[in-house]
């Protein structure tokens, strides 16, 4: 996909260059507005006009003789947009991957890698504005070897070094997961920004969540000798090549330390300002709540149904001081607002997560739609798979393969998100809107397909799900880019927290439902395909039908979730990505913030609650 766009841009490219000028015969009046011409075609005494509307070269406002042909500077800007999209795509894939990949590894989804993958996201946001993107990729990538080689060498009676391993591998996907998105925003447009998200999202997807389950299956299902440890061993040659190409290709490209109001910085100042400088104006009280909050509440969602039941003092302590700590830390955000007590005291430090993307309507939404996508994402690969092993009883190859369903879904599902961005109709609510409603109908007739046995629909409905997924996962986070281009990174830092914190509660939910229903817990022997085919018939018979009844009503469990997210996605506003047509910037894009789907029925635009916000070409952004 992305390479066939690529070829399409550098025809166009080539092709622009080679036309040819007006011929002189016909006579061109240039229209007073819109910079448009007008042919005259005379025939007899009945002379007839034919007006056509079409972009002259005085459009773009470069160049004002209209006969001159395509404009120089304009086409040498594309030519420059298209090897910067390039150069992010070949610096970016493989790390993209490489976070995917490894948060597929099921079997080993364990509270060390749930805790820093998903608590450290905003800590990466910041650090990536206050010294730069290369700088915090290439820490991500060596944080990655480091967790890598200790898991890949831990040996079998040291399980304190896989445990540590896991959760520097945890902390590299926090980073690499948000660093990601926020290289594919700078320097951009909404509309570039659609492009570059969406062929990253269907690679992404392929070769990360697709073929994640299926690495990871096959590289566990024999268990003896050293072969797991390539599940961990795979990301080392990935990340080493990463390093190099982001070093050699994409270094000069990416946006360096953002300057500070706090330390009265300019762009040119930015990169002399001294280190200690720049750490301090960190918000360590924010970073420090939210790690321990977070960190709390997944640890004890975690823990709860599946290693402890929930009335345990392990799960009860954790998730009651996770809950007040992070009530603690959004009452910290709120004075670090501009003119409060804490923003007063500590004048130098930024706030993790700016107080107005709290409180906007918008952005909670869209943190809620993000939950629920987590939460349906890892339902179907955990599940789907406990469903092939326990009810179906193949291999874990065998399921791993059978989750690939998932996959031509989630690109379906990209590919339309791309189309509904970047041609028709041009904006973030409706494949949002749909996504969640598919979303929601794949998720509630999987469940009715496993109690069927049906695999042809259980394929069907996994496809589904992929095809909610993928429509939404690029444009939540443009979405909320457009309200507030100036917070990328904490926009795109709060969303990528969604993800992970949805799926741990889904997970949790799931797996409580379907410990209690089928009696299976987590450490039973009959977890085991071996154990269960080795079991009478009857027996059997009896532990597979509870399993499918465990795996049916777990699914049913999150399906309140699935709708409560449609009915939210249906409250929210709209941002109108505009056409680069010739004569019209591509950065002006309107913000629609009232509910958009009540003003679509009652078939007026409302345009009182349209604004025009600008991004420029350094990323930052101002309201008209």
């Amino acid at each position: 996909m992305v390479f066939i766009y690529l070829g399409k841009k550098i025809y166009r490219s080539i092709k622009s260059s080679g036309k040819t000028q007006q011929p002189a015969s016909t006579k061109v009046n240039t229209a007073a507005t819109g910079g448009l011409t007008t042919e005259e075609v005379g025939q007899g005494k009945n002379e007839q006009t034919t007006t056509i509307r079409k972009p002259s070269a005085s459009a773009c406002g470069h160049q004002y003789d209209s006969t001159a042909g395509p404009c120089p500077i304009c086409k040498s800007a594309r030519r420059a947009q298209l090897k910067y999209r390039c150069k992010v795509f070949a610096g970016l894939l493989l790390p993209f991957v490489v976070q995917a990949l490894d948060v597929t590894i099921l079997n080993w989804i364990i509270a060390a890698f749930n805790l820093t993958s998903a608590a450290f996201v905003p800590f990466w946001g910041q650090i990536a504005d206050i010294f730069g993107r290369h700088v915090s990729m290439q820490a991500c990538l060596v944080l990655m070897l480091v967790g890598s080689a200790l898991c890949t060498g831990a040996p079998l009676t040291a399980f304190p070094v896989l445990l540590l391993g896991r959760a520097f591998q945890g902390l590299a996907c926090a980073g690499l997961n948000v660093l990601v998105r926020i290289i594919l925003a700078d320097k951009v447009s909404l509309r570039e920004n659609a492009k570059n998200w969406s062929a990253f999202s269907f690679f992404g997807g392929v070769l990360g969540w697709g073929l994640g389950p299926v690495v990871g299956g096959n590289l566990g299902y024999i268990t003896s000798g050293a072969s797991w440890r390539w599940c961990f061993g795979i990301n080392l040659p990935i990340a080493f090549v990463s390093m190099l190409i982001i070093y050699f290709v994409l270094r000069s490209e990416l946006l360096g330390p953002q300057p500070i109001p706090q330390l009265d910085e300019t762009t040119d100042t930015g990169r002399r300002t001294t280190f200690v400088k720049r750490l301090q104006t960190i918000d360590i009280g924010g970073q420090i709540l939210f790690l321990f909050g977070f960190g709390l509440l997944i640890l004890g969602l975690t823990w709860a149904g599946a290693t402890y039941s929930w009335t345990s003092p392990a799960v009860l302590v954790t998730l009651i001081l996770g809950v007040l700590i992070s009530v603690c830390f959004v009452v910290w955000e709120y004075h670090m607002s501009p003119g409060k007590a804490l923003a007063r005291r500590f004048p130098w430090q930024k706030a993790m997560i700016p107080w107005e993307l709290v409180c906007n309507r918008d952005i909670g939404l869209l943190f809620y739609t993000s939950f629920a996508t987590g939460m349906a994402m890892y339902s179907v690969l955990y599940f789907c798979n406990l469903y092939f092993t326990m009810v179906k009883l193949w291999s874990a190859n065998q399921a791993g393969v059978q989750l690939l369903y998932f996959t031509p879904g989630l690109g379906v599902g990209v590919w339309t998100s791309a189309f509904m961005c970047n041609s028709w109709p041009r904006k973030t609510f409706p494949p949002i809107f749909i996504g969640s409603i598919l979303e929601m109908t794949g998720i509630g007739l999987l469940a009715w397909a496993i109690y069927t046995e049906h695999n042809p629909t259980v394929y069907g409905m996994m496809a589904l799900t992929g095809v909610g997924t993928g429509l939404r996962v690029m444009p939540v986070p443009l979405h909320g880019i457009g309200y507030f281009p100036r917070k990328i990174a904490a926009v795109i830092s709060l969303m990528a927290v969604a993800y992970p914190f949805g799926g741990t509660f889904g997970l949790t939910v799931m797996t409580t439902v379907f410990n209690n229903v089928s009696g299976i817990s987590n450490d039973s022997p009959l977890r085991d395909v071996s154990a269960l085919k080795n079991l009478p018939a009857v027996l059997q018979q009896q532990v597979t039908h509870e399993a499918k009844m465990g795996v049916v009503w777990a699914f049913v469990a999150i399906c309140p979730f699935m709708v409560l997210c449609t009915i939210v996605a249906s409250f929210l506003g709209n941002v109108y990505i505009n056409k680069a047509d010739d004569g019209e910037n591509e950065r002006d894009n309107m913000i629609y913030e009232g509910v958009y789907l009540l003003s679509w029925f009652r078939k007026r635009g409302a345009t009182e609650n349209i604004t025009t916000r600008k991004h420029q070409s350094d990323g930052e952004a101002t309201l008209q």
